[in-house]
């Protein structure tokens, strides 16, 4: 027989397993869990375990959602799925079981926790820039593709929870040497944040960071400093608007640009095409006028083992790709434009690099270029398929269509990618058959699997919790809390297991520790064992 202290040592090492796991891939992740329940099962004590659970109402809210979507396959047709959807979302239900029936962590076992959590988040970071910095046989055509060990958008989830609480341990800490080190790792973050274009992450911690700051303010501050303080908040952000505004313009063509002048023949006497209907631009110059595609096609081949006719490195049409570039310079489209590339604009163009100012990585304001040139394309009607944001335009626009006709309970927990697939059809999106997807919105993915009442059980799943706890969840709580609220807008986060586990792990841990945030409330703190 284990004893009580051998199995809280268990306990504590599958939390922090966890903690530290979901940072590096799915087999780190599930494997503390499975320590955590077979521990959670060895220590039996099951009556006393029940009678935590029974009395504690959070641990039956948490609950709840994992019942919603056992209450959805009820009017499944598609059970299959449904069962693989039950399964990814076991840990909505087995976290918040094991948490609410162990006794609470103590200051310094929280402490282990959270620093085992951002020495986690660091290293990773360290391992994906390895791999974005071409230490590896990892070929990297876009950053994203640098997390090896997650989607890009969860890892900066990650990130923006670990540079607040950072920032918080900064200036808590007592102690130098761990004051200083996390002011480090902060700044290497957002260095990291920058470099590899997590603009859903940024813009995150950004809204839940300046959240954060101005009610803190408001709570500590003076009055006349919190409103000096405010004032310069808001006129940031009307800077940053009018500048986010301007830039929606980047594509724009300048009248007065002497490239933009359509000319007749190439200096080898070939005609030149224009087509003054795509005004679309680089740097202020037209992209489709002045082309001899022949002198293109012959001078091209002679420099790149990628055809003209074939994709760059990042799917696009490689021959759109060598306009775009050639008029980001301001050069004509024809051989005498060709010849005038070196070749690392060669080595540019191949990579699907379109404009010769971003040739090296610019972080964040490529990736805002990149959803700009996006935005620009969607509003002229292209297929937006492979587009990271107007493929989103997409999914939201088809998920209000099945909610219209399954309003009250929606189509069913296994029936939402067969009912996409149907309304794509019957809407005749313009999507790729590879990108019709679900809904990438998660509040949207509730509402179509359940309808407007589930929707109302998952918003009560969410703010209840925090309402009445407020006065005694740990700050921490508060961001974590924020982002993935502002995470499910973009994202079905709660639609995969890794998505999922981060959720409920953050969730059921602090809401757990805020419902007996004293060993007082627990019924009988050393529980004898059953053996």
């Amino acid at each position: 027989m284990i004893s009580a202290a051998w199995h809280r040592y268990i306990f504590l090492f599958g939390i922090i397993g966890l903690a530290a796991g979901m940072l590096f891939g799915t087999v780190p992740t599930s494997i503390p869990q499975i320590i955590l329940i077979a521990n959670w099962l060895l220590e039996k004590n099951f009556i006393w375990k029940w009678l935590q659970l029974k009395s504690n109402k959070f641990f039956w809210i948490l609950s709840s959602f994992f019942l919603l979507h056992v209450f959805g396959m009820l009017h499944t047709e598609n059970v299959q799925r449904g069962l693989d959807d039950l399964r990814n979302k076991i840990p909505l239900l087995l976290l918040p079981l094991v948490f609410f029936s162990t006794k609470p962590l103590n200051k310094n076992e929280f402490r282990l926790l959270f620093g085992f959590f951002f020495l986690s988040v660091f290293v990773s970071s360290i391992c994906c820039y390895i791999v974005y910095m071409g230490y590896t046989k990892k070929i990297i055509i876009e950053a994203r593709q640098a997390s090896v060990f997650m989607s890009h958008i969860r890892f900066s989830l990650f990130i923006a929870i670990a540079i607040i609480g950072l920032v918080y341990s900064s200036i808590k800490e007592k102690n130098n040497f761990i004051k200083t080190t996390c002011v480090i790792i902060t700044v290497w973050l957002f260095f990291f944040m920058y470099k590899l274009e997590m603009a859903t992450g940024f813009l995150c911690l950004l809204f839940a960071g300046g959240f954060l700051i101005f009610v803190l303010s408001f709570k500590w501050l003076p009055k006349k400093i919190f409103l000096s303080l405010g004032l310069i908040i808001l006129m940031a952000g009307v800077y940053i608007g009018i500048n986010v505004l301007q830039s929606l313009k980047m594509f724009d063509k300048e009248e007065n640009n002497s490239t933009n002048t359509l000319l007749l023949k190439t200096k080898n006497h070939r005609a030149y095409v224009h087509d003054t209907v795509f005004d679309m631009a680089e740097n202020g110059n037209q992209i489709t006028i002045n082309i001899n595609e022949l002198e293109l096609r012959n001078e091209w081949d002679k420099k790149s083992y990628l055809n003209f006719d074939s994709l760059d490195k990042k799917r696009n049409p490689l021959a759109f790709t060598i306009l775009r570039y050639l008029a980001s310079k301001g050069f004509t489209k024809d051989s005498i434009g060709i010849n005038s590339l070196s070749n690392t604009d060669i080595i540019n163009i191949e990579n699907g690099i379109t404009n010769y100012k971003y040739s090296g990585s610019i972080g964040l304001f490529g990736k805002w270029r990149e959803l700009v040139y996006e935005y620009y394309n969607y509003k002229i009607g292209e297929n937006p398929s492979g587009h990271s944001v107007t493929m989103r335009f997409e999914f939201w626009k088809t998920a209000t269509f099945i909610i219209y006709q399954n309003p009250v309970f929606g189509v069913g927990t296994g029936d939402i990618q067969d009912s996409f697939n149907t309304m794509y059809v019957k809407t005749k999106s313009k999507l790729d058959l590879v990108w019709r997807l679900r809904c990438h919105n998660q509040y949207l993915a509730i509402t179509v699997a359940f309808g407007f009442f589930g929707l109302c059980i998952f918003l009560i799943y969410l703010f209840y919790p925090a309402i009445v706890l407020r006065k005694k969840l740990h700050y921490l709580y508060w961001p974590f809390f924020l982002i993935a609220l502002l995470s499910f807008v973009t994202e079905d986060t709660l639609e995969t297991q890794s998505g999922v586990t981060f959720f409920i792990f953050f969730q059921a841990l602090f809401l757990w520790l805020a419902s007996l945030n004293s060993e007082s409330n627990f019924k009988n703190n050393n529980p004898k064992s059953e053996n």
